[in-house]
């Protein structure tokens, strides 16, 4: 009996003990509530993210023709399994060139194209056959039949006017930029040029003196040199020209890239850029796009030279001639005439003439430039 008494003891509960109980308790449930807290934060936050960023996006000002539903799928616009130009001039690549100059023109600048056949299209070293430089004009279309008939009698008795299938306006260059890497491609697949040179119609380009760049080095690959613009930022102001919403481009700033008014490419870079820009959501400023963000995507290195700018060089025939000088920006048709004749003038003494080392930056898309390092290594 004393045995069974002993097993049925109640002894008095330890208040310390019970205090510890209610302790872990309250820690396990703290700890339970804590985790579920922080997991339905993760799962809430990117949600949240994604919500705020659609709401900024909405409240972005449209861009003209490329609105926040309009599909920036490239190859929805460039066809890259059909062949889309109106006017191809296949015969460009007819025979072996080693460097082919496409001026992407708008369409309407006749007198623009017309200015650079008189001059440096058409200077003695382009004309010299055995050294297979040539200049071709890139366009796009246009609703204007009048202009159109312009184009076409222009294309038939120059040869040298491509014409791609795409309405030809300022927020459609990266598309004109794009159809320039589809046309090279498709057209000079048996003949692919050593090098290919993109630039505007309003730009001066020194042939003799690229000839000489490009020739004394090895003919090499993955080749992307200008003009390199380093940590260029967005510009939100919507009256500005080059404009840029958030639901086209988040970022703070913008990759590497080479100015639009003139670059170079090797040959196997133009193919390598065509591919990479099927893959990457168009971008309407095409220098940012396609040296920029398509470059970054294809694993290539813009490069910068200072002989080409994006500013406009003073009307010096000095200047044009001296072998630092391959491009120059803004000159109107009146003044490309007026300079090259100045620049083949037998009176033109450039005795001791020293070009400048630097070249006034224009403001304008670049203006939001926070660091342009010529070293080419901006990061």
């Amino acid at each position: 009996m004393e045995k069974t008494a002993m097993l049925y003891e109640v002894r008095p509960i330890n208040p310390r003990h019970v205090a510890e109980l209610h302790h872990r308790k309250y820690l396990r449930c703290f700890t339970i509530c804590f985790a579920s807290l922080f997991i339905l934060l993760l799962l809430y936050l990117p949600a949240y993210h994604q919500a705020r960023l659609r709401d900024s996006d909405a409240h972005s000002a449209a861009l003209q023709g490329w609105s926040l539903n309009t599909s920036r799928d490239v190859r929805h616009y460039v066809l890259p399994d059909n062949m889309t130009a109106l006017i191809p001039q296949p015969e460009i690549c007819a025979a072996q060139i080693f460097l082919l100059v496409v001026i992407c023109s708008a369409v309407a600048n006749l007198e623009a194209r017309a200015a650079i056949r008189d001059t440096w299209g058409s200077s003695p070293i382009v004309t010299n056959t055995s050294l297979g430089i040539k200049v071709a004009f890139l366009l796009g279309d246009t609703d204007n039949s009048t202009i159109q008939d312009q184009v076409d009698e222009e294309a038939a008795q120059y040869g040298d006017v491509i014409q791609e299938g795409f309405l030809d306006t300022y927020n459609n260059l990266t598309l004109k930029s794009v159809m320039l890497l589809k046309w090279v491609t498709t057209y000079c697949q048996t003949a692919t040029p050593s090098y290919v040179m993109k630039t505007d119609d309003d730009m001066f380009v020194n042939v003799d003196n690229l000839y000489r760049l490009l020739r004394v080095r090895s003919v090499g690959t993955s080749l992307l040199v200008g003009s390199l613009i380093c940590s260029a930022r967005p510009i939100s102001d919507t009256r500005s020209k080059w404009y840029a919403p958030k639901y086209m481009y988040s970022g703070r700033i913008y990759p590497n890239y080479l100015s639009g008014t003139g670059y170079i490419m090797s040959g196997d870079t133009v193919g390598r850029l065509y591919r990479a820009a099927l893959t990457i959501p168009l971008f309407h400023l095409e220098d940012v796009y396609v040296t920029g963000m398509v470059a970054r995507a294809a694993g290539i290195r813009p490069r910068d030279n200072p002989s080409f700018t994006y500013a406009r060089r003073r009307l010096d025939p000095c200047l044009y001639r001296h072998p630092s000088v391959v491009t120059s920006h803004r000159l109107t048709p009146a003044e490309l005439r007026r300079i090259w004749g100045l620049m083949r003038s037998p009176d033109l003494d450039c005795t001791g003439f020293t070009a400048p080392t630097t070249s006034t930056r224009s403001p304008g898309k670049h203006k939001n430039v926070a660091s342009v390092r010529k070293s080419n290594k901006c990061f």
